[in-house]
Parts: structure tokens; sequence; C-alpha cells
């Protein structure tokens, strides 16, 4: 399950058993096939043959325990073989200018229409305009004109310029198309519809004089307007031709005798296309001569019809169809006699929601292009009708693509069904393909609950824009909904931008489908070989059992042999109903109508499969994918040789040619190829059949006959492959493989070993590509023994006269070893390699390269996207939150009162000028200046505020009484020491201080506020005036700063509020007794910082810097007090955060790396992050070289000025700090740099002037989001293999109650101490997350989940990782969070509990900067099957990313893994359900990831685990990759 979760369908974490985690290879083979039916639900016995599987191994268990233990049998995971090259495969592609050109010679010349349809008199065309009947009694065939042809001189010859007749308009279309994106039309229905708003357009009206007595209803036939009604339709192409449309798609959608049924108005198709086709000729016309270097084309609308030849009408009977190809054909042959008689230029096959349809519109195409002579452009749109990306008839976009790419369409997109906001991914795909031209004309978004389109012209503009910017289209347009504003919109937008370029063209390769495209050079087997496998068994000759259903008519019966195919491996599955006692015509067709109604069977290509060529022609034409037809052959004679091959060419078909002539079949080398090369030249030469689209069979004949003559066929065949390829360019050679050992039938090993020999050296070293095969059969060369392997290769390859002998004598061995294997005796396996990193599934997003930027991430807020300048008016913020903090505000002064302080700082707009350096307060964004600041040069902050006062108080009385001053004189206790006090007592000495720093260079200060927080004056019980220090502090910076600024507003300086760790910490215990006690808790931190926060700003601050964390959790909280003011108040306010790492292991005093510090703060986006204090420079660099790899934000560095002397002082003078400093201007890693303890204004000086010879850090290139987690250390999700080497997080299931027994009994003890023991266990077993789960309905799980977090965090080997913290009740997790200072992941929260608490529940986790699984349940319950998983998913990703803000990267969903092996037919689809479900979350949702509890899967299969785990190494296997 993991492998295919996480490699095939980009899954990303799983809660499971690190430690009992298997690598897929390691699976015994037949164990992994049993997983895999089960997982894939791959058949209805599947859960009993692993319940019987599972009684197996209780018994193996028994067995063990006698000290019996089974031998394992892994294999190594086979590796793609190279594909032998030939010459012709080295040709590097070339550029071209016009897409690839239909194969008539008026196509290949640019021969220009002349327009003069009344000289085309096929009989075919002729009978068609005789049979053509006309509303107007008037009219004839004779009296209408079909020529429109136009003087030469009408324009000047040079492009822009067209007339008809003269000049190509093929090779017009080319031009315009490479020179600018070409503007379509918009929506006809919608048109009419918004005219019969405006005027009346009722029954009366759609008949018209014409039809007045018209016997049925005619309301809704649009396209009958353009006959009763023509000044509607020609007003309406007028106006799409205004509003800039280059090409206009004419009324004639529905105008086939098929569709006209509905209204009995058959008779009349020939008649609605000329006229339809007619009044946009005179429309494009008209404006062409007001403009003639802008002309303007008539496209002839080819609809789908109303019937579908791929699609059953009857839900009884999946063979039942409502309309054949040939009647397509002919009713779509009419539809073109008249749309080109009409004027048309261009035919559009569009809005293709069956392939079959389009096959059959192209076909009549062809044979009226073939029967005219004339070079006519077709264009061929699809429809994919929802998210899936299919059309109705189940292809994908490639796959309908590959399907009519034969017909050289000259340009080809995707219309209708979607907005273009929904068409983005499948656009792209088939932009990565597609060799022609490409468009676009969607719907105006999706229809509203009336069935109408609200997309503006602007918001279908915008939506259309990726498509441009991303330079896939070379046409746009717009479906329903669309308008002429809409088309002006759009045409505006597109003009921006430069059209597509039609890819390189290189050597062409075999393309073919069925629901999904394959390419057949690009192809790899199961066993890694470069190597087509047609599946064999749905051959009559190949099964007993198919001929037996097919003879019986159990068509259904047969499918499951279809299915059971594709299950083990076949690329095509080759259909093959000849039997003398079955009608093959019929039975060929009604076998093709069922399979292509089967997804499993119709997702892979049809090799249609007779003796007889009508019956193959006849399946042929239920295929809408491109199948192949075996065979056709030269022993029916050149003539008609030539006859079935133009037939199939223009089906669209490869073909299968046998090595036959008309002397009879090739046996030996010579012969093989001589025939081969004379049918090649005959095809590619003289029928024009593409060289790709043929594949040789030279004939595979029996050895091991005994027969002498027959001993070399082998090496005959394998020479005869190289020697052909080598002469016929691109072919490909195919063989029937069963035939080669048919001497040997009845042993199966020895079968397949033969078939494995001969096809290893025949793809390997002479190029087979294709061949019918029991792909669940064929084994790789190297799974054989070594003594069958050499036998083997002396048969194949004729090496001894006595290598038929030895292989019967080994064959009679091997019967016996049948009757071994019947009595339970299994061979051994062989051990496989060490598993290597599997690649991770990428998707579209991933592929984004990295863009340079000049700021760093910005806060979510309108203020800061929007660099809204603070006004400085902070009277104006009356939150009540912070209201309450001024209102409890207490002064040391009885005369100041709130009311009384200012604390207003703006400036007038004119006091400096306008332009960087300059700065106003309240006209200019700080976090601009700042950006242009760090950008420009290296920013110098100040240096250490206690080491000045220190250096005061040497030169200056400074004791308890002038730090009492007279404010505090009777303090009930001793304040020496508190130096934040000297703001409020000494403020001239702290003023000094600030404008010394001010004068030796600094741009920005630190505010003498380090200790301001109620819970830091607690010592000196001073709590009650933290808001005045904080405001003291930063209103005596303000004035300073002003003052310097003054001096020279070209360097203005700014206020940093300093904001410290508090003398508490939330992570660590003050007791060595209790780990889980703590001084302070994270409520506590947040409303201590929240007043410090209010006083700061009060004050005057700029900026807002949470400095010296040696503990994260505190710095955590002062961030989210930040983000809470900076909502209430709506202000931009830029944040720094500086942490410091205590020693040389370079982590802070909780024990974080500075990686993992900065991993769990940049959630709140600071725009400068950095060290300081505590080491010196020079111990510094390693820990700053490693955070400027990761820093998104600018990066600052304020060392000590070095390690402290044994005195307690520092000794570095301002010239060693100043050097000291220099590496890490020399290595570019800072923005801003200043000084931390025993740093003075000198060392400031000394530092900056160093700083100034170098420039400043380049912020680093922006590419995708990553999900990046932190415990002690850090974890970047995307970026993890677990110890299978898959691309998976591996999250340890064993400390939650549900997931380990043991764990449970510890945890309703209370025995935290062993619990963590389990904890460190899942960490060396290799769990990169620990999962932490303590619901139990006996157990308080509120207090049990803090109490379990408070430990773990302080036991390192638990902690180095992130936590998973899990509960039901969400405030247990939010709970266990705040005792988290790594970024966490909390599991879970889900729309169950309504969206408006489910928005309140993820901006709660946003604000706390946690990862968060989404569990796949809404209002109406648990996601189980595909789509709801799907649809869940995107409606909460859409909530989170759109309304909450969520970072997407930060999202983990969690489709719901269900239990399967049930017995419960209900339950088989769940693994299948969630790995499709993954894939498809995965690319709607871009960079979420995708997560399960594994252990759910096998949960039936308890109690042993060898059954389980592999049930989960199958389901992640797939899921995985």
């Amino acid at each position: 399950f993991l492998h295919h979760a996480i490699l095939e369908a980009g899954m990303d974490v799983g809660i499971v058993n690190s430690h009992e985690l298997l690598a897929v290879d390691e699976l015994e083979e037949d164990i992994r096939i049993a997983c895999e039916d089960l997982v894939f639900n791959k058949t209805e016995d599947a859960t009993e043959d692993m319940l019987t599987r599972t009684a197996y191994e209780r018994a193996c268990i028994d067995a063990r325990k006698k000290g019996l233990a089974p031998p394992r049998k892994p294999r190594g995971k086979p590796v793609n073989r190279p594909r032998l090259e030939f010459a012709y495969d080295k040709v590097e592609p070339v550029p071209v200018n016009e897409p690839p050109c239909p194969n008539t010679p008026a196509a290949k010349n640019k021969v220009p229409n002349p327009y003069l349809n009344s000289n085309i008199t096929h009989e075919k065309i002729a009978a068609i305009r005789a049979k053509a009947k006309f509303s107007d009694p008037n009219k004839t065939i004779d009296t209408i004109n079909i020529d429109y042809s136009q003087p030469n001189d009408l324009y000047p010859e040079s492009f822009p310029h067209f007339v008809r007749g003269r000049d190509s308009v093929r090779s017009y279309i080319a031009s315009l198309f490479t020179s600018r994106i070409a503007a379509y039309d918009g929506a006809m229905g919608t048109m009419i519809q918004n005219y019969s708003k405006r005027n009346k357009l009722d029954e009366e009206e759609y008949r018209g004089t014409q039809f007045a007595d018209w016997k049925c209803n005619v309301k809704g036939n649009n396209d009958m307007l353009s006959i009763t009604q023509p000044h509607v339709i020609s007003g309406i192409y007028k106006e799409y031709l205004e509003s800039g449309s280059d090409l206009i798609g004419t009324n004639t959608f529905s105008s086939t005798t098929i569709a006209m049924a509905d209204y009995e108005m058959e008779d009349y198709a020939y008649e609605l296309n000329y006229e339809g086709a007619r009044l946009a000729r005179e429309a494009c016309d008209e404006m062409t001569a007001k403009d003639p270097t802008k002309p303007r084309f008539v496209c002839g609308a080819v609809g789908p019809t109303n019937r579908t030849g791929s699609i059953s009408p009857s839900v009884e009977d999946p063979s039942s169809r409502n309309v054949t190809f040939d009647e397509l054909v002919d009713t779509y042959f009419e539809q073109v006699v008249g749309l080109v008689d009409g004027g048309a230029d261009i035919l559009n096959v569009e809005t293709i929601f069956d392939t079959l349809n389009a096959k059959a519109a192209l076909y009549a195409i062809g044979e009226y292009l073939e029967f005219s002579g004339l070079d006519i452009p077709v264009f061929v749109s699809g429809t994919l009708v929802d998210q899936s990306g299919r059309t109705l008839s189940g292809q994908t976009g490639e796959a309908f693509y590959a399907s009519i790419r034969h017909s050289k369409p000259m340009c080809v997109g995707l219309n209708c069904a979607l907005g273009a906001e929904h068409m983005v991914p499948f656009v792209e795909r088939l932009s990565k393909v597609v060799e022609c031209f490409m468009h676009v004309y969607s719907n105006a978004g999706l229809p509203n609950a009336m069935g109408g389109y609200d997309d503006t012209p602007e918001d279908m503009a915008e939506a259309n824009r990726v498509f441009f910017e991303n330079g896939w289209l070379n046409m746009v347009g717009g479906c329903c909904g669309s308008t002429p504003p809409h088309i002006k919109a759009i045409a505006a937008v597109a003009a921006q931008y430069p059209p597509r370029k039609l890819p390189d063209v290189g050597r062409p390769k075999m393309w073919l489908s069925g629901l999904e495209d394959l390419v057949v050079e690009d192809v790899h087997n199961h066993l890694g070989m470069p190597f087509l496998n047609v599946g064999e068994r749905c051959n009559i000759s190949g099964s007993l059992k198919f001929k037996r259903l097919m003879m019986a008519g159990d068509y259904g019966a047969a499918m499951d042999i279809a299915k059971k195919q594709v299950e083990d491996g076949a690329h095509v599955i080759d259909i093959n109903v000849d039997d003398g006692l079955l009608d093959g015509l019929a039975a060929m067709q009604k076998f093709v109508k069922i399979a292509v109604t089967e997804p499993e069977v119709s997702k892979v290509p049809f090799m249609l499969d007779a003796s007889k060529f009508e019956i193959v022609l006849a399946g042929l034409k239920w295929c809408q994918g491109k199948s192949i037809v075996n065979s056709i052959s030269l022993k029916v004679g050149k003539e008609l040789f030539i006859e079935q091959a133009t037939l199939l060419k223009k089906h669209g078909a490869a073909v299968v040619v046998m090595a036959f002539d008309e002397e009879g079949q090739a046996a030996t080398e010579e012969e093989k190829v001589r025939i081969c090369k004379r049918s090649y030249d005959v095809l590619v030469n003289e029928v024009g059949f593409p060289p790709e689209d043929i594949i040789f069979d030279p004939n595979v004949l029996t050895i091991g006959t005994g027969m002498e003559e027959h001993a070399n066929y082998g090496v005959d065949f394998i020479n005869a492959t190289k020697r052909i390829k080598e002469e016929c360019p691109y072919v490909k050679i195919s063989g029937g493989i069963s035939n080669l050992s048919f001497g040997f039938r009845g042993v199966t090993k020895i079968r397949e070993s033969i078939h494995s020999v001969f096809l290893h050296h025949a793809i390997l070293e002479a190029g087979m590509d294709v061949g019918i095969v029991n792909s669940h059969e064929l084994l790789a060369v190297d799974e054989l023994e070594e003594d069958i392997r050499i036998a083997c290769e002396d048969l194949v390859f004729n090496k001894t006269e006595d290598a038929t002998e030895d292989m019967l004598t080994r064959t009679a061995y091997e019967r016996a070893c049948i009757d071994a294997r019947k009595k339970g005796l299994a061979p051994p396996r062989k051990p496989r390699g060490k598993p290597v990193n599997r690649p991770r599934l990428e998707f579209a997003y991933d592929k984004v390269e990295p863009v340079p930027v000049n700021e760093p991430p910005c806060p979510n807020t309108p203020a800061a996207k929007n660099k809204v300048p603070n006004p400085y008016l902070n009277s104006n913020i009356t939150h009540e939150k912070i209201a309450a903090i001024r209102a409890k505000a207490k002064f040391s002064d009885p005369n100041k009162t709130i009311d009384t302080i200012n604390i207003d700082y703006s400036q007038p707009n004119d006091l400096y000028p306008e332009s960087f350096p300059h700065f106003v307060r309240g006209r200019d964004s700080v976090r601009s200046y700042i950006a242009s600041l760090f950008t420009s040069r290296i920013a110098a902050y100040d240096g250490a505020m206690g080491t000045m006062i220190q250096n005061y108080s040497k030169r200056n009385k400074l004791d308890e009484e002038e730090y009492r001053g007279t404010q505090f004189a009777d303090w009930k206790c001793n304040v020496k020491g508190n130096n934040d006090m000297l703001s409020i007592t000494q403020p001239h000495v702290i003023s000094g201080i600030y404008k010394e720093y001010l004068e030796s260079g600094s741009d920005l200060i630190g505010t003498n506020t380090f200790s301001s927080t109620t819970i830091a004056m607690a010592d000196y019980e001073m709590e009650d005036y933290a808001y005045e220090l904080n405001y003291e502090g930063a209103r005596l910076a303000r004035e300073a700063c002003d003052e310097m600024t003054a001096k020279d507003p070209t360097k203005p300086r700014f206020v940093c509020g300093a904001v410290g760790p508090t003398n508490r910490t939330g992570s660590i215990s003050p007791s060595v007794e209790d780990p889980s006690s703590r001084n302070v808790t994270f409520d506590e931190l947040v409303d201590t910082y929240f007043e410090q926060v209010v006083g700061l700003v009060d004050g005057g601050a700029d900026i807002l810097n949470v400095e010296t964390i040696f503990d994260t959790l505190n710095a955590k909280a002062a961030l989210y007090a930040i983000g809470e003011y900076l909502e209430f108040s709506g202000l931009d306010i830029p944040v720094f955060v500086s942490g410091t790492l205590v020693d040389q292991s370079g982590r802070t005093l909780s024990g974080q790396t500075g990686e993992a510090f900065y991993a769990s703060i940049r959630h709140s986006k600071p725009m400068c992050v950095g060290l300081n204090c505590a080491l010196g420079a020079e111990h510094m660099v390693p820990f700053v070289e490693r955070l400027s790899k990761v820093v998104e934000c600018f990066m600052h560095v304020y060392s000590n000025a070095g390690l402290p002397n044994a005195m307690g002082g520092y000794d570095d003078t301002p010239e060693d700090m100043a050097e000291a400093n220099r590496v890490f201007f020399e290595n570019g890693w800072l923005n801003m740099v200043g000084g931390c303890c025993g740093s003075t204004p000198p060392h400031i000086k000394a530092i900056a002037a160093v700083a100034a010879q170098y420039p400043p850090r380049k912020l680093p290139d922006v590419g995708r989001p990553k999900m990046w987690l932190s415990g002690l250390e850090d974890l970047v999700v995307e970026d993890v293999h677990n110890h299978l080497g898959m691309p998976f997080l591996n999250v340890g299931e064993r400390c939650n109650i549900s997931g380990s027994l043991k764990f449970k009994r510890l945890m309703m003890a209370g025995d935290y101490g062993a619990a963590m023991d389990i904890a460190k266990k899942q960490v060396e077993d290799g769990a990169h997350v620990i999962d932490i789960n303590v619901d139990d309905g006996l157990l308080d799980g509120l207090a049990a989940m803090q109490k379990f977090v408070k430990i773990a965090v302080t036991e390192p080997e638990v902690s180095k990782v992130p936590f998973m913290l899990d509960a039901s009740k969400f405030e247990i997790v939010l709970a266990g969070l705040k005792w988290c200072q790594g970024k966490s992941i909390v599991n879970s929260i889900s729309l169950k509990v309504g969206k408006e608490l489910f928005i309140e529940q993820a901006t709660l986790l946003k604000k706390h900067g946690a990862a968060v699984v989404v569990m796949a349940f809404d209002e109406e319950g648990q996601a189980a099957t595909e789509e709801e998983k799907v649809r869940i998913c995107k409606r909460s990703y859409d909530v989170l990313v759109n309304e909450v803000g969520f970072p997407p990267e930060d999202i983990i969903f969690d489709p719901n893994v269900l239990t399967i092996g049930t017995g419960m037919e209900e339950h088989a689809n769940y693994g299948v359900d969630f790995i499709n479900a993954t894939k498809r979350i995965k690319e709607e949702c871009p960079y979420v990831k995708i997560s399960g509890g594994i252990s759910n899967l096998s949960f039936g299969f308890r109690g042993v685990t060898k059954i389980r785990e592999s049930i989960h190494s199958v389901f992640l296997h797939h899921a995985i990759l």
C-alpha cells in the first residue's frame, strides 16, 4: 500500500510502526501478488486468498517457535534497460514553423483553395448537392452561389493581407499563429439567449415564414435561425468580429442529419450548413474590407451530434449503440459539403466528448478533401467533461490527441465543459505533447445554480492568462457564457504574450491510445525491458478458456480475461475471434463494443486480429482510440495490399505486416528481410503510410522440435529483426512468442524460460519492440536458475546438437517439480540488494523554477501585503484589549495618566523629500524602507546597553539611590541592577547612550526594555509599571532617533522595540525531580508580551525585535502576542527575531539548532532573523553560515565582544571585533550587524566601517514552498526518505493509545518514564515524527497530553524529532501545542465540526505556526469513496488556503485509510480509492501532503504481523510511488 501510495500518488506522511515496515521488494512473490490483489481490489477472491495465506502464516509462526524460519526470496527491483538505438534514433530534433501537414499534394504544396466549388463535381459531392432541400421554394442548388474567389489584386500580396484563391489558408494561419495569439469567437448559444431577453424569439420566430407550418416544435434549434432569422446570426457574427475575433465558428454545431432528426429536419442539413457558413462568410468579408491588414476567417463548426459511437444507450446491454461509424461518416460528409459550399475557410471538429465521433468526422473530411483535391485546414477541439481530465467517453486529453493526430489537424485544443482555471492542468499536459498549434475556448467559469455563467470579461481574461504566460496557446476564444466583451478582454490580455512555439520535430514514434495514451518507443514492461507486451489471452488461438467463453457467448467473463491481462502487465490487448464455428464479424464487433465500455480493459489500446480484413475493419470502426490492426501482407497481392493499407491509414490505425508474400511465409533470415523491405517500400513510398506505425512480424517459428531445419529459427528471427530495423527506419518488430516453445507445452516454467532468453537477446541486441505474450508468466533472464538459463541459450541459439534433448530432459524434471510443489515444497528466494532512495512523484507545481526576490516573505495581513504606512496615530487604536492595557497602566509620576502622555508620532508628509533614502513617518512604509536599506548596504545596529550603563557607573555615581530616583525613593525592595527602570529614573543616562550609538553610525537602536515584562519585573515587585517602562524606553529612543535624523535626513534612524526572553522558560523544568514542572505557561507569556508590545508601540517603536532567544517557546509566545497586536491594531510593524546559541554545540539553552529555531518561528514571517549574545563573532561563524543557507528573510548578527574574561568582562577591542565580523561580510551572510555584551559605540563604528566595504546578503530565490517541521532539529518533509528508501515521512504510532497496548497501560499507570522509552525506541527505529495521542475515556486527556509533552521536550532523544499532537478534542491538541517549542503537526481538524468552527480552529493553528492534519470528514460524515475523499479535501483546501490563509505546504490531508479484506464487498475497493484519491488530491491541491493511519488497512488480519506488514508494504509501494 505505502509503496504505491508514496511513489505513485505522492503520499508523504503515515502513522506507522517504523520498526516493522517492509520494502515491497522484500516480500515473497506470492504474498506480494496477494497483497496487490487485496489493496487494489483486483479479484473477487482477494480477501479469501489473503485469509488462506494468513492461516498459513500462523502455522509458520508455530514453526519458527521450533527454530525453523522460512527462507525469504526477495529479488532486486528490475531496472529499465536501454532500447537498442539505430542511426535514425540519434537525429537531433529540429525547430519548425508549421505543424505536421496532411499527406495530400494540395496540402504539402500549400496550393491555395480556388474557392470555385462549382468546379468540384465528384459524384459523392454532387449527390449531396442534388438531394439538398431548401426552405425557399425558389432556391435550388443551381441558383445559390457556392464560389467565393476574389480578384488577385484585391489586397496587397504580403502578410498580413489575404486574398481567397491567391493565398494559401494553411500558410496564412501558420504565419498568424506564429506571430501572435489569434482570437476565436465566443458562445453562439449565449448570444442567442441574450438576444431573446431583449427581443421576442419564441416558437414563431424560430419557425419564421419558411417553416410556419412545421410539424413539430423547433424552439431551441438555434442552427435553423441561420435560415429563419439570418439578421440575428449575422449580427452575432459581426459583434464577435468587432470584438477582435480573427476567426469565427459557424452556427452549425448541430447541423447534421443525425442531430436534426430531433426536429424532423434531416432534409435541410445541407441548407443549414450552407447558410450558417454563408452568413459568416459575408460578415468576415465585410470586416476584412474595413481593415485588410486583419483578414477574418470562417471556421465551419462540426459538432459532436447527439449520439455516440462509444457509449451504450442501454444500461442492460453494453454492446448496444444508437449510431454506427458509417452513419456518422455519412452525416458528417454532408455537413462538410454544405460548409465548404457556404464559404468556410477552415473546418473545426469541436466539442469532442466521444473521440469515435470525431474520428468519423475526420474520416469524412479526409474523404471530401480527397474527392475535391482541396487543401482546407482542420482544427480539432476536445471536451474534458470534469476535473478527471477525461472526455465523456473516458479518454485523457493525451489519448484523445493520439487518437486523431493521424488526420494532421492544424490546431488542436480544448473547449466547453470547464472554465479556464479548471482546464489548466489539462491544457498544460496537452501542450507538452501536441505537435501542431493549440487553442482553448473555455466556458465563462462553471455554471451557477441557474445554469448561467458568472465570469465577467475581466474574470475570464485573467483566468486565461495562465495559458498565455506559459506559452501554451496560438488561438483563444470562449465557449458557453462568453460574449463579445469576453472575447475582447481575453484578446487584450493575449496580446501581451507571444504565441506557443511549435515543438521541435524529432524522430517519429508510434503513439497508440485506449482511454490512455501510450508511446511505444517509450514503453518498458514490468521486467524493465523496452518491449510492448501484447496480451495473448483474448485470442481464441491463445487461450482455451477464452475460446470456450466466446463460443458460449459469455462476453462478461471474457472481459475478465481482458482485465486480468492488463493487471498482469499487458500494454495492448490482442483480440482475435477467428473460429470456423463463430460468426467472426459479429463477435469482433460485439466484443469491441463491450470492451470499450470497460475502463479497466479499454484504458489500453487494442490489437484487432483476424485472418479476414473485413473483420478487423469492422472492429476498428468501434474503437475511439488508436489501435493496431493485425494483420495485412503481400500474400493477397500488391493491389489489395495497397487498398487495405490505405483504408487503415485513413482510420489512423497502426498495422502489423506479416512476412508473407505471394510466394508464401518467410522462414529464413534472408526471406524475412526481403519481404519486409518490399512491404515497407510499398507502404511508405506508394501508400504514404507513416513508417513509425508499421509493425513487422517476421514470423516466430517453433524451435526444439527435433527437426534440424527448425533449429535455427530463433537465430534467424533475431538476426532478421536487427537487419529489418536498420533497413526500414522507424518500424517495430513483433512476434507471437508462444509459437517459439510450442514443443514444450504443459510446463510453463520451461516455456517462459525459453521466452525469457529469446526476448532478452531479441530486444536488447536486435531491437525487437513488440510481442504477443502472456505478461503474467514473463520472466526476467536474471530470475532464471543458472542451469536452465544455459539450457535455454543453447536451444535458442542452436549452440549444440544436444540442445533439444537437454531441454526435454530438463522438462521432465520440471514436471516432477510440479508434483513436489503440490506437496508444499517451495524453492528458496534470493536476497536482494540494498534499497536505493526512490524519487518522489512530481506534480506540475514541483517543477516551477525558483525566482529572485527583493523582499522577504511578507505577513499575510492586508497592511503588510500592501505596505500600508504606519500612521503613528496610536490614539486611534481603540481595540478593547489594547485599551485595557492602557487603562490599567500605572505611572511613577502621579501627574501622568494615559490621557496626558503623547502616543502619536506622525510627521508632516513634506518634512523630508519623498525618495529613498529619506523617510517620513505616516507617509512611508517602514517595511519598504528597511527592504531598500537592507538590499543596498549592510545596516548598523547598536551595541550593549548593559555595558554602557556599567561604563557610566564607573565614571558617575549610579547606586541604589540613583536607580530609585525621586519616583521610587521609598520602594519596598532593592532595585539596583534593574537597568530598564533607568528610562524613568535617570532618562538622561539612557538618552545619552542612545545618542552615542547613533553618533557611532547605528541605523537602528534597540530600546532599553530587555526585561520590561510583568514576569521579569516581578523580581523588583514592579509588575504594575511594565507599560511605563516600555513606553519610556521607546519614547527616549524615538526622541534620540528623530534628533539624529534631523541632522542628516538622508540617514533616517529607527527604533527597535526590544522584547527580551523574560527570566522564565516554557520548555525547561525548574525542578530536577519533576521534568513536567514549569514556572510559566504559554498564555502567561503571551499576556506579558502583549502588554510590553502595547507600551513599546505607544512609545514610538518602528520595529519589534524579539531577541536573545534561548527558549524558542518563549519567542513563539512573544510572536503570538505581536501577531494579536497587529491583528487588533491593523498596523504593519516589521518584526526581527534574534536567537541565542549558548555554546559551541550550536544550540539554544532549550536544545534547538539554529535551523530548528528558525523553522519554529518562520511562520510569523519575520523581516530579519539572526543570532546575538553568548558567543563572540568568531565562535558564531559555523552557525551563521548554516543559518544563511536556510533563512528566507534578511539576516543579522550582533555578537559579544569575544568571550568573557575571568572577571566577566570582554577584551575585544573595536578593531578586534570588526575583524572578527569580517567573515560574515566576505561571505555575504548579513544585512545588518551590531554588537552585544561588551560592545560600545567605538565597536559599532569600527564594525560599520568594515561592513561598508561589502555588499549585503542577497535574499535567496523563492521556489516551491515546503513543509518545514522542527523539534530540537529541523526536518523538511519534502526532502525526507525513510529507511526503505521511500520518499515518505514515518510518523511513529507507538505513543498513541490506539496504536500500542503497552503505551496505553503505561499511561493509565502514570509511568511517563517508561512511556518515554517507547518514544525513544520509535526514533531509533526510523520514525521522523512522533505521534502523541492519549485519548481514552478513563484518562484526563488534557492533563495527560500536557504532562507527556512537557516531559518529552526535556528528553533530547525524543524531542529531536517533531511531534504530531493527536486527539479527538481540539482543546487537547491546543494545550499540547502550547508546550512545544518546535513546529509540530496537529492531528486533526475537519469540516465535521462545521465550516465556522473549522476556520476558527485552523486560524488558531496558523497563529501557532503548526502544520495540520485535515481529515476527510465533513458535516455529512466520513469520506469512504475516491470521489468523496477528493471532494472534501478540495473543499477543505479552498477554505484553508483562500479564507484562512493557511500555508498549503503545511496541510496534510488524511483521506481515511479504511480496512480492506473484511469480506464485505463495499470495503474491497478502499485501498484503490485511497490511492487514486491521493494522486488526485495532490494534483488539485498544490503543495499538500497525504497521510493515513496505515494499520487501519489490515485490521482484519490483526495478530499476524507478517501478513499485516506485507499488506502495508504493497499498499505503500503503490500509494507512494
